[in-house]
């Protein structure tokens, strides 16, 4: 299950926190990972999976959509 960061300011998330801010759940990060969508680093072998603020930052970028307006319309006609 996701988990809220104790400090939304530190410079490298766990898994469980990374799918708290993408708002997501925790294989949906993994698949994320795996797919190399999202980069992560690891200091020992075996060891606790991590994700930097810079590259969550990148991903959102990367992944941000742009709103489309939509075409006005124009009024109904009066039934004559």
């Amino acid at each position: 299950t996701p988990t809220k960061p104790r400090d939304l300011d530190a410079p490298f998330f766990n898994l469980r926190e990374t799918a708290w801010l993408l708002h997501c759940s925790y294989d949906t990060v993994r698949r994320y990972i795996k797919a190399g969508v999202l980069p992560c680093s690891q200091r020992v072998p075996g060891g606790v999976i991590v994700v930097t603020r810079e590259d969550l930052d990148a991903y959102h970028k990367a992944t941000r959509t742009v709103p489309i307006r939509s075409a006005r319309r124009k009024p109904a006609r009066a039934a004559a």
